[in-house]
């Protein structure tokens, strides 16, 4: 079975593409900035196999005319500049969120019209810069107080850097509370400002792309933008296959997805020809959790964790190793290493020969490891800057130094044309030349 690819580069899982696949989540997407509108195109890249229509509504909005031409997939009527700031903003978040309030009221507009059958809205940006970070907290709270729609946010931490830390932890510090923030609305109805944040570390995905890129030939920032696009819709197809047990989308949006926390992700996949025993089976299938994570590390799993989604897709000839009797044992040993938690076990088929692929997501009442030190490495590297400029030798020249030259005295023309006389000489047949006050110049013609 030939696989789908995002863009015609990022391959997806083959189950998406099973006669009885359908899409589970129904969600919106809004990409500001430039790292957002990226992030969204890719979700804008995924087709329906059978008519090759997008799943998912995007828009884009940019200050920067220029960043938006690269985009592939958001057609030119939902990409949305920022009148007026079409040079950008800078990396000034407080220029970035006037811009997106004088030019809100028809993306607002367009919003409402395109997403309205939405049952979440991600608000995506990256952190650091300036469009993305000052529009974000802004959108989402336009978004969960007048249209009455779930927000959730995905949101990148940018490498470290002086100014883009501090923009972000800035913004961080507005955004994360919204996630316990509860209002109420004209009929005194309770609502979450914020459902659900997604947080992709830049940090780790480069070192980890550069390291063992999964797909080769694509630089980074694709590579981040199409693993959180591709995960997303693998979970979105996942709820909608036939199995005896599994999790449907209902229990992702209302259990995981908009229960105000921190979503992680985790993704496994375990050839059945080697892991032979079922015991190792079922301890790999339940230790992926704690592997390797999609988007971010560093997440305290004992405290945090509030529930987590389960799934094993598994091959239709390796059915007979994972029925009701496994996901019950599957069940009982997560219980026994996370008491606390909701946990939902599904499994579905695919026609894969010889691999299993278990996937996790997890509702956390916690920041992976690199956001909750993000207040401390803006601080240092503030320190570090204003360090060195302590150290620098600076500009400072001195005093000016006596001189012995003469006076810099201008002269005046001498009021006479030394070639005067030659010129004369060569014409004497001529009139006589006339003298003339006006100095000679080289260069008029």
């Amino acid at each position: 079975m030939e696989l789908v690819k995002i863009d015609g580069v990022w391959p997806l899982e083959g189950f998406v593409t099973q006669k009885n696949a359908g899409v589970g989540l129904k969600m919106g997407v809004i990409g500001l900035g430039q790292g957002g509108s990226k992030i969204a195109d890719a979700f804008a890249g995924i087709k329906n196999p059978r008519n090759n229509q997008q799943v998912y509504p995007c828009i884009a909005v940019n200050s920067n005319l220029g960043d938006m031409s690269s985009l592939r997939n958001i057609p030119n009527r939902l990409r949305f500049p920022l009148k007026g700031y079409e040079q950008g903003v800078g990396k000034n978040p407080d220029i970035g969120r006037q811009a997106f309030e004088e030019n809100g009221a028809e993306i607002f507009e367009a919003i409402g019209e395109l997403m309205s059958g939405c049952e979440l809205i991600f608000v995506i940006n990256s952190m650091g810069g300036g469009t993305g970070t000052g529009s974000v907290n802004v959108l989402v709270d336009a978004i969960a107080d007048f249209l009455g729609i779930p927000a959730g946010s995905i949101t990148t931490l940018p490498l470290p850097n002086e100014v883009e830390s501090i923009n972000a932890y800035n913004a961080m510090a507005e955004l994360v509370p919204k996630l316990s923030e509860i209002r109420r609305d004209g009929e005194n109805r309770e609502y979450r400002v914020l459902e659900s944040l997604i947080v992709l570390d830049n940090e780790k995905i480069v070192k980890e792309h550069i390291e063992d890129p999964e797909v080769k030939g694509l630089t980074w920032d694709f590579y981040s933008n199409y693993k959180v696009a591709s995960i997303l819709h693998e979970w979105s197809v996942l709820t909608t296959l036939e199995s005896q047990l599994t999790v449907d989308a209902a229990d992702l949006m209302n259990h995981i997805l908009r229960a105000g926390g921190v979503i992680t992700f985790a993704k496994k996949k375990i050839n059945l020809e080697q892991v032979t025993n079922d015991d190792d089976l079922l301890a790999e299938i339940i230790s992926t959790y704690k592997g390797k994570n999609v988007l971010a590390n560093g997440f305290d799993y004992a405290n945090d964790m509030r529930s987590m989604a389960l799934v094993v897709v598994m091959p239709k000839k390796w059915t007979h190793r994972l029925n009701q009797d496994t996901l019950e044992r599957i069940r009982t040993k997560m219980k026994d290493e996370l008491p606390d938690i909701n946990f939902y076990p599904g499994s579905v088929t695919h026609n894969s020969d010889k691999h299993a692929i278990v996937y996790t997501m997890a509702n956390m009442a916690g920041l992976p490891e690199r956001a909750k030190n993000l207040r401390e490495e803006a601080e240092q590297l503030k320190q570090l800057r204003e360090e060195r400029e302590r150290k620098a030798s600076g500009f400072n020249m001195g005093a000016k130094l006596e001189t012995s030259s003469r006076p810099a005295t201008r002269r005046g023309p001498a009021g006479a044309n030394p070639f005067a006389k030659q010129a004369a000489a060569a014409s004497e047949s001529q009139a006589p030349a006339q003298s003339s006050t006006k100095p000679f110049n080289p260069f008029r013609k």
